[in-house]
């Protein structure tokens, strides 16, 4: 059984999810709804690791977990499937592409492969450059 206690999440000053707690047994099927920016998104990669609940507690099987990395939340028997590709715009191009893999890759050599990539299809693109300031 997964469980979410009190989960809290923030953005500068926006709260993405406010004490947050549901419980999901094993064999269940759980809908998240809600309007756009009600914080759906947001508490799923929490439970998948690519985001850190700034308070609260998750609990796998009864047992307090901090999944620290999407590999973390795998090992723990956690999966996720996405429905739409989505970017944080309050982080970096390298941000983003850095919570979708694994930890042994060094967020500097990341940064590095974007920049050559997105200049080799002609689209140089700064990848400190905030999401949310592209166009």
């Amino acid at each position: 059984m997964l469980e979410v206690r009190s989960i809290t999440k923030t953005f500068g000053q926006l709260k993405a999810n406010d004490a947050v707690s549901l419980k999901v047994g094993e064999g269940e099927i759980h809908a998240l709804l809600g309007e756009n920016g009600a914080g759906k998104s947001t508490l799923v990669k929490m439970l998948y690791g690519s985001l850190q609940p700034d308070s609260g507690q998750i609990l796998w099987r009864g047992q307090p977990v901090t999944i620290a990395s999407p590999s973390a939340a795998r090992r723990t028997g956690i999966g996720m499937v996405f429905q739409h590709f989505s970017l944080f715009d309050s982080l970096s191009v390298a941000d983003n592409i850095v919570l979708s893999l694994d930890p042994q890759f060094a967020r500097g050599d990341i940064a590095e492969r974007a920049r050559e990539l997105s200049a080799n299809y002609g689209l140089p693109l700064n990848p400190h450059s905030m999401i949310g300031d592209l166009s």
